[in-house]
């Protein structure tokens, strides 16, 4: 997954990649929606427009399942995960490199 920054320095997905985990935090829209919130996978194909095609069988579903993968899915619909499931929080940008927010400045001479 590329990562990108606003300009407060927040971390945000910008393109995922296949071999990326991702988990639902929306569901589909619609009656024939297949994809529910908390179910989670890994992305095999990104399509045009940045469409997931997500594998869940193995991950948020048994291997044998009959649902295999969830197609055409838009990324503002996923967050990235681990492995296991569990949503994973981007870092932070650190401006310039710099560890701390404040300045530590010198004690007054005597």
């Amino acid at each position: 997954m590329e990562l990108g920054y606003s300009p407060n320095g927040e971390a945000f997905v910008a393109r995922y990649e296949p071999g990326d985990m991702v988990l639902l935090h929306r569901s589909e829209p619609g009656d024939l929606a297949q994809g529910q919130v908390g179910d989670w996978g890994k992305v095999v194909a990104v399509g045009a427009g940045g469409l997931l095609t997500i594998r869940i069988a193995g991950y948020a579903l048994p291997k044998d399942a009959g649902l295999a993968t969830l197609s055409d899915i838009p990324a503002r619909r996923v967050r990235p995960c681990s492995p296991r499931g569990e949503a994973l929080i981007l870092p932070p940008r650190i401006p310039d490199g710099k560890l701390w927010g404040a300045r530590i400045g010198r004690l007054p001479s005597r």
